[in-house]
């Protein structure tokens, strides 16, 4: 049986960071913390399964919206030193922000994270290069607004990875149905986590 420790992509200073990041989240999930101040971080089988799509297909312009404590964004930043590549990440909310810029220091990755603390929904256009993956995290309210400007900066080939289309399956039912129904997207919702869709941009 191959040893994990041996094949783990993940060195052991992004661990210690991860492992902090959700012990915060599962606290936050329990002490009564506020919906809006929480970190509501991925599940950890969904960060590797985003470091597992960011590797295999070779990503390397990454672009989060949606940091929070940066959890997410340290999968994919290991993905992203790997690739040769970089992740864009946006949050607006300035107190996450100040946790994921001290998160991705102690984890040593600050130098292939960019950290914007600006509006996606206004930036996300300004990005100069196209974009291999994009994992949208954001509030589901914003997720429909979201899904044009991001076809707009994907490649071809590119993949759009959302959260939680299966926990919040009725307020994400629009999302789904353009994101599924889209004339240069294909893809499925897989039950990973809570619930990831998963869609590949295939037209010109």
């Amino acid at each position: 049986m191959l040893n994990r420790a041996m094949a783990d992509p993940v060195p052991q200073q992004v661990r210690v960071v991860m492992r902090r990041l959700e012990e915060l989240d599962s606290s936050d999930r329990l002490d009564g913390t506020p919906h809006d101040q929480r970190l509501r971080a991925v599940r950890p089988e969904v960060g590797e399964f985003l470091m597992t799509l960011a590797l295999t297909t070779r990503a390397r312009a990454i672009v989060e919206i949606g940091t929070s404590a940066g959890y997410s964004s340290l999968w994919l930043a290991v993905a992203a030193r790997a690739n040769g590549g970089r992740v864009t990440t946006f949050e607006i909310d300035e107190r996450k922000a100040v946790l994921a810029r001290a998160s991705f220091a102690e984890a040593g990755v600050e130098n292939v994270v960019d950290l914007r603390r600006e509006d996606a929904l206004t930036r996300l256009g300004d990005l100069r290069e196209r974009v291999d993956l994009v994992f949208l995290d954001s509030e589901k309210e914003d997720y429909e607004r979201f899904l044009p400007l991001i076809v707009g900066v994907l490649r071809p080939r590119g993949l759009l990875v959302a959260d939680n289309l299966i926990s919040h399956a009725e307020s994400l039912a629009g999302f789904r149905e353009q994101a599924l129904g889209h004339p240069e997207l294909t893809g499925l919702v897989v039950p990973i986590g809570r619930g990831e869709l998963i869609a590949v941009k295939v037209g010109a």
